[in-house]
């Protein structure tokens, strides 16, 4: 492995020191559970399962108590768990590695021993950015190289010891080689294997879910726990997850997955667990049908009431009337966007840019918004609601009057304290009656952090709608991190804004949903697929016939089928 991505030669102590933060990291991420039962043991073998719990369980740590009237984890089946933002899906997962005060009370509940040659039950849990923690100045391939080392450490391999035991050593050596093949392999797979030489520091939000992935999938699991894997992944690498959950699964490991993109949890989830919630109580219910048969024969109420009313008293650019002033070729620094020709883009229109991480489409949605450099250049009046992927580090840090303030910014600087003061009251009186929070009367000193990713992005949308006179929303991702409920609600959202729509989502229901019902302003007009196909370091743009659904299903199945190919 070391000669394979270039593993740097260090000291022994300067070693220590510099993984130390990741070391510690992948300890808290990955543990070792002994088999042991508690309560009725009757109930004990009623399941093929790494782990059990029946017999009204419940999980104390949640506000209100979880009930978990049955459970079980099994080997070599992938299932998926689902359930309103801030349901209590990270509780379960913490209860599942004994982990933060979080665990069962009364019941019967237990672990038993797992797949590979250990007598302990290993999980090992996906929490993307807390394993990237304190490594942001080492090298790529110097963190694959050390996260090989450390998990091939627990399996040690000494054939001149003649008192060691000859099974333990083959079965060690076999753990070896399969950790470094899986980490290799998965690298390669991921195209992690182009930016080894980078920092991590200098990774993008994909790129840093790749990387964080291949830490959790070479720890030799039984349990693979994976808490928003899709977090920032183009549609190929998605895809990609989903056929490597073949090989896992042909090992015998047990896999669970939470995640906000519904066509992943319709090809990963064998069986289904959802959280279902009150004001007095929660419950977790399991069900061995798929998760695309679950939720269609789910009758429960899936909407949200309201709706979000964009504010549009200040009359819109004329329908049809281009918004940017668009040289020829144009040329993006730090990026790989050289001498592109940009398509026209105009009110009314909705555009998906489409493409792989990395070739640029941030990039360009960034430069549509900057009003410094004026490379590509708005038309005269023209207003532009921009939603990024990530919120700038200062804002995500602060409270929502921080976050208010900014996007009312970057819409409109020019907006008097009087008008603000208006949209403020509104934005309240929205929240209120959205059911966002039902006590919204300090929510503006509530720390944003205090509010899931989803209703971050909620939240985005509902400033945003208030302000008025806004031509076009240009979206990075704009459903990431919701539920299935609120990702519906942005949808409509999005369908009533009579102005440009310029978006980038891996989201096929999103995809699908504007395809067949783009909104009433826009009956008969279609959606334009602009394409970013990169080469080596240059990326070009070209409109295509192909829907941006049809497109993405394609990628999909291609993707999903090569790594099923690989095999350990």
């Amino acid at each position: 492995m070391r000669e394979e991505i270039g593993l740097k030669e260090h000291k022994p102590r300067e070693l220590v020191t510099m993984w130390e933060p990741l070391a510690r990291c992948l300890d808290s991420h990955v543990v070792d559970l002994p088999p042991q039962w508690h309560g009725n043991r009757e109930v004990q073998g009623r399941f093929r399962a790494f782990l059990q719990a029946a017999e009204g369980s419940k999980i104390l740590r949640t506000i209100p108590p979880l009930s978990v009237p049955r459970l079980a984890i099994e080997g070599g089946k992938s299932v998926v768990l689902i359930g309103p933002n801030g349901s209590g899906k990270c509780t379960i997962f913490d209860t599942l590695m004994d982990l933060r005060q979080a665990g069962f009370d009364g019941g019967a509940y237990g672990s038993f021993k797992g797949v590979h040659a250990r007598e302990s039950l290993r999980i090992s849990r996906l929490n993307q950015e807390e394993f990237l923690e304190g490594i942001g100045e080492s090298n790529v391939g110097d963190v694959l190289s050390f996260v090989a080392k450390h998990f091939k450490a627990g399996f040690p391999v000494d054939w001149e010891d003649a008192d060691a035991d000859y099974e333990t050593n083959i079965a060690n050596q076999d753990a070896q080689v399969r950790i470094d093949e899986l980490i290799g392999k998965s690298s390669k797979l991921f195209e992690v294997d182009k930016f080894l030489d980078r920092k991590v520091s200098e990774l993008s939000g994909g790129e840093r879910t790749k990387l964080s992935l291949m830490m959790v999938l070479g720890s030799e699991p039984d349990v693979l726990l994976l808490d928003e894997p899709t977090n920032h992944l183009d549609l190929e690498s998605i895809a990609k997850l989903a056929g490597l959950f073949e090989t896992y699964k042909r090992i015998g490991v047990g896999i669970v997955s939470s995640s906000h993109v519904e066509w992943f949890l319709d090809m990963v989830g064998e069986g289904t667990m959802e959280i279902l919630q009150s004001e007095e109580e929660r419950e977790l219910i399991s069900s061995s049908s798929p998760h695309n048969k679950f939720v269609k024969r789910d009758q429960r109420a899936r909407t949200m009431d309201g709706k979000i009313e964009w504010n549009q008293e200040k009359k819109l650019k004329s329908e049809g009337s281009s918004l940017f002033k668009i040289s020829e070729h144009v040329s993006i620094p730090d990026s790989p966007l050289k001498n592109i020709i940009i398509p026209t883009m105009r009110v009314g229109d909705i555009v998906v840019f489409s493409g792989k991480n990395g070739t640029g489409k941030t990039k360009l949605m960034e430069e549509l918004v900057n009003d410094k450099n004026r490379i590509v250049k708005k038309e005269k009046g023209v207003q532009v609601a921009y939603m990024p992927q990530f919120w700038p580090e200062d804002i995500a840090q602060g409270n929502v009057t921080d976050f208010f303030n900014w996007v009312r910014a970057s819409i409109n600087p020019h907006i008097e304290i009087l008008e603000a003061s208006i949209i403020e009251n509104k934005f309240l009186k929205t929240v209120r009656e959205l059911g966002l929070k039902s006590d919204v009367t300090k929510i503006m000193q509530k720390p944003l952090q205090n509010f899931s990713g989803g209703e971050q992005r909620m939240l985005w949308f509902i400033i945003a709608s208030l302000i008025n006179g806004t031509d076009a929303i240009i979206l990075d991702e704009p459903t990431n991190h919701m539920d299935r409920r609120t990702a519906a609600f942005i949808t409509e959202a999005i369908r009533s804004f009579k102005g440009a729509v310029i978006l980038s989502t891996h989201d096929l229901r999103l995809m699908a949903a504007l395809e067949e019902n783009p909104g009433d302003s826009r009956i008969g007009r279609g959606i334009t697929n602009v394409l970013f196909e990169r080469e080596k370091d240059v990326t070009t743009l070209r409109v295509s016939d192909e829907s941006p659904a049809a497109y993405a299903g394609a990628i999909i199945e291609r993707a999903r089928a090569s790594a099923k190919r690989i095999r350990v």
